[in-house]
């Protein structure tokens, strides 16, 4: 029998990337050891807040696999490393320790495997505290002495890893557990073609805008080019123009809306929304805004596409990763406000551009559709080889 530790601490009931991530890999890793009847006992580490919910989820699949929660005291960072740490030691030694994001550990005995997400703090070290920006180069120097292996979900990350820390598989064991489509949205319908196409018949136009309000995300990008098309002789070819806005605010928001005007364009935010709630603004919407200056892959981009809303995306490696060379992107060259301003009436007045650009994105949700059933795979395979 081999016994896992399956480290879900950043896991939290606020969903955000990381916890979309975790959970349908667990699912999927879950999945795949029962299908392959394979001795495995799995021990689930998840923080005492979001136990209960990872518990519901995970259990309502009703595995027939060996697995144990277990609560980590997570009143505070601090006490979640030193709790977490501890208790890894003391049940006892593991075949792997496979943490889906990266949490400082020391004194292990086991092999242990992290996951990182993305190098947003190395690509724009001036969006970050220095304080920061020093924590995460020392987990990562840890990692490259210590730590047994370094998964990473996408080609972009992995060539980050070399750029910046200098570990590629000359010196450490690499695994590619990628990002795919979530649970939370393959379990709901997608809407037909038809509805699809129904939404640009309509003079009432639907933005939508899913992620933290700053500038990594590129909120500065999108306001500059809603203040540029609220002036616009464009806008005039609609009644109504609303901007959607879910996501969490940070300490960069009142900055970032402080001067901001808008005649004709209303803005609603709408918080945090369950799955449901937001699945519908996905539905409705006829564009997603995703502006980011660097990702490690963009789960709300494929949520979009499932649910059939167009992507308007920033020119950054890992959009070119998911959606290829030839779709539009948008950048400081180009020029983000008239040209995403034609893109948005090239795809109500064009049938023919918009029917091009769907048909390339049904490509790439069947590209993502079977992300986290690989992912679970190659973790189950690295397992098996040790």
């Amino acid at each position: 029998m081999k016994k896992i530790a399956f480290v879900a601490t950043g896991y939290i009931v606020k969903y955000d990337g990381i916890s979309v991530y975790t959970e349908n890999l667990l699912i999927n890793f879950l999945s795949n050891i029962q299908k392959d009847n394979l001795d495995f006992e799995v021990d689930i580490y998840v923080g005492h807040t979001a136990l209960e919910l990872l518990k519901q989820r995970v259990l309502q699949e009703n595995f027939d696999v060996n697995i144990n929660f277990i609560s980590v005291k997570d009143d505070n960072f601090a006490k979640k490393i030193l709790t977490l740490n501890y208790m890894l030691i003391k049940n006892g030694s593991y075949n792997l320790i496979f943490m889906t994001n990266f949490m400082p550990t020391v004194f292990l005995t086991s092999k242990t495997l992290k996951v990182i997400h993305d190098f947003s703090v190395n690509n724009f070290s001036e969006l970050y505290s220095k304080s920061y920006l020093k924590y995460h180069n020392m987990l990562l120097k840890y990692a490259k002495l210590f730590d047994n292996g370094i998964g990473y979900i996408s080609q972009t990350t992995k060539a980050d890893l070399k750029k910046y820390h200098d570990i590629d598989e000359s010196n450490k064991k690499l695994l590619h557990v990628q990002n795919g489509i979530p649970f939370k949205v393959k379990n709901y319908e997608r809407p037909s073609d038809e509805s699809a196409k129904e939404k640009y018949l309509s003079k009432d136009l639907e933005f939508l805008v899913v992620g933290r309000i700053n500038k990594h995300k590129g909120f500065d990008r999108i306001l500059k080019f809603f203040e540029y098309f609220d002036n616009s002789q464009k806008q005039d070819n609609f009644n109504q123009i609303t901007l959607n806005i879910v996501g969490k605010q940070t300490s960069e928001t009142t900055q970032i809306f402080k001067d901001l005007k808008l005649k004709n364009i209303n803005l609603k935010f709408h918080g945090f929304l369950n799955d449901e709630q937001l699945n519908s603004l996905y539905s409705k919407a006829h564009f997603c805004l995703f502006l980011s200056r660097n990702e490690g892959y963009g789960i709300p981009l494929v949520e979009a596409m499932w649910f059939k809303s167009i992507p308007i995306i920033s020119n950054i490696p890992i959009f070119n990763e998911i959606m290829g060379e030839e779709y539009p992107k948008f950048d400081d060259k180009s020029g983000y406000e008239e040209a995403i301003g034609n893109f948005v009436l090239n795809i109500f007045e064009d049938n023919n551009f918009r029917e091009k650009q769907k048909n390339h994105l049904e490509q790439i949700v069947n590209n993502e559709i079977e992300g986290y059933n690989k992912a679970s795979k190659n973790l189950i395979n690295f397992i098996k080889g040790m």
